[in-house]
């Protein structure tokens, strides 16, 4: 009779498992989308695809069902955020979706759980893991910073070496005042991919709608071709970004045989001197190599000694005529 009792109650038992694997609710898919990034959280709108198929027991509709969203951290498996959702009654043969957003700490991954309730019975549930939030960078409207354009000015040329001034243009989009980011400048040989020279500045505090010039030097090797992109830092995190190029191994279409030819750049016919009342904060004087007066002087004596050369030159003619 033992014996007997226990096949009977493990039948039992198997029947209630099948019941509820059978059950018609199904999640079938998680789908993540980035919403807002900020630069210490990050917005995930998960979109949930629940079916209630032909298959098992039920001959219609579902009854009220409702959906409940948990992110855990993956390193320390914490609970960082829940929703609920009600769904009410899913229609037999009906697929249905149900969009939620979970606010997170922008750092690390997390586990993604959706579980389907119906009566307050789960029923089935659907998961998906995402990593690496923190290398995803910040929308730009979310500081209110944005670089609208770089400009380039020579402002010292050697044999192999050339001083580029970048005037950065910063406009703040923003509704307040921004914070002071970090500014970090990069020029990079477009055909060898190496770094020439890297800098750092800052953003500086910049009032709503308005736009400010902040002017950073690079030293580079002349006759390179460079791509210059600027990126804003909030600590570890890339906020905001911009690109342009430096051509200075210019090339150019030769019509007649359609095809490039380098036309070379003479960077020094380009090199822009400034009054010293004009001197960028980040550059010294000593930078721009000014000559002295002196030299100015020196420099400015052969034109002047040449044209008096020449008019002692035709006296001294006329008066050899004269006397033959």
């Amino acid at each position: 009779m033992l014996i007997l009792l226990a096949l009977v109650s493990v039948v039992a038992l198997n029947g209630c498992v099948s019941k509820a694997d059978s059950n018609p609710l199904k999640v079938t898919d998680l789908e993540i989308v980035p919403g807002q990034i900020k630069t210490s959280t990050i917005e995930l709108k998960v979109i949930t695809y629940i079916e209630n198929s032909a298959e098992g027991s039920a001959a219609g509709s579902s009854k009220n069902t409702s959906l409940l969203l948990k992110a855990t951290s993956t390193g320390r498996d914490f609970l960082a955020n829940q929703t609920t959702t009600f769904i009410g009654k899913i229609p037999l043969e009906k697929t249905v979706n149900v969009t939620q957003t979970l606010t997170l700490p922008k750092k690390g991954g997390y586990r993604l759980e959706a579980t389907l309730f119906e009566e307050d019975k789960e029923v089935d549930r659907g998961y998906r893991t995402v990593y690496r939030l923190e290398s995803l960078p910040a929308d730009s409207h979310a500081i209110g910073l944005q670089i609208d354009g770089i400009d380039f000015l020579v402002r010292k040329a050697t044999e192999d070496k050339v001083v580029i001034q970048s005037d950065i243009y910063v406009t703040n989009y923003g509704a307040e005042a921004s914070q002071d980011y970090k500014l970090m400048l990069k020029a990079t040989d477009i055909d060898s991919k190496l770094v020439a020279d890297k800098q750092w500045s800052n953003t500086g505090i910049i009032a709503p709608e308005e736009t400010a010039i902040r002017s950073v030097n690079l030293t580079v090797p002349d006759r390179y071709n460079y791509v210059v992109d600027v990126l804003i830092w909030n600590n570890s995190t890339i906020v905001g970004q911009g690109q342009d190029y430096v051509q200075l191994n210019a090339t150019t279409m030769l019509s007649e045989k359609q095809r490039l030819a380098t036309r070379g750049t003479s960077t020094g016919v380009f090199v822009n001197e400034v009054a010293a009342g004009a001197v960028p904060e980040e550059m010294s004087v000593s930078e721009f190599e000014r000559p002295s007066e002196s030299a100015k002087t020196a420099a400015e004596a052969p034109g002047f000694m040449g044209l008096t050369a020449m008019i002692m030159i035709s006296l001294a003619a006329v008066a050899v005529r004269k006397r033959r």
